[in-house]
């Protein structure tokens, strides 16, 4: 069966496939990890590592989000995901979502991997949009976005209620024809 697959100079990037569920519950479950991202939950239970799977293989037949198991490529350890969700076929725009293991965060992974995404979304998908969330005290995630060339928005006062209390999400975006021209001007920092 075919899989989507991406390589970047330090990456290899692919859909998940039922051995991963161990490394991806070791990353997942890091406190780190929850505490920076506004989706995932504070205990992730193999069964719920399990599920989570099947809605990504779901989403990928319905185009609805396309996720994936990122790998560093000379050890093939597994370090985070990274994908396009809520996909809008009809205005042609997604978000980016990512995390990455927190032991090897501040490596440039994550920008790695998310350009990687950008190249997929206008590149390939014809997306016209590309937005992302972070939270507020997120500043790495707001780094990476903003080293992909994305622009500030706005922020989302008191959107995300964790752990009994409200957080702001700060959102940013680019639009294909800014892709394009910072592609150019970073001269191939997606490996295009």
């Amino acid at each position: 069966m075919y899989q989507k697959q991406f390589v970047t100079e330090r990456l290899f990037i692919r859909e998940y496939r039922k051995q991963d569920l161990d490394a991806f519950l070791e990353v997942v479950r890091q406190p780190q990890v929850y505490v920076m991202t506004y989706g995932i939950p504070i205990s992730y239970s193999r069964a719920r590592g399990k599920w989570w799977f099947k809605i990504l293989h779901s989403n990928r037949i319905h185009h609805t989000s396309y996720e994936y198991a990122v790998f560093l490529k000379d050890t093939g350890r597994y370090i985070g995901n990274v994908g396009l969700i809520n996909i809008d076929a009809i205005h042609r725009h997604a978000d980016i979502s990512y995390y990455i293991d927190h032991a090897v965060t501040g490596q440039g992974y994550a920008t790695e991997a998310a350009g990687a995404m950008l190249q997929y979304g206008f590149g390939k998908l014809g997306f016209h949009k590309i937005n992302g969330v972070c939270m507020h005290q997120n500043g790495a995630s707001r780094r990476v976005m903003e080293k992909l060339g994305m622009h500030y928005e706005g922020t989302l006062r008191d959107d995300l209620y964790k752990d009994g209390e409200y957080y702001d999400l700060d959102r940013l975006s680019i639009l294909e024809e800014e892709y394009y021209t910072f592609c150019k001007v970073e001269n191939g920092i997606f490996n295009t």
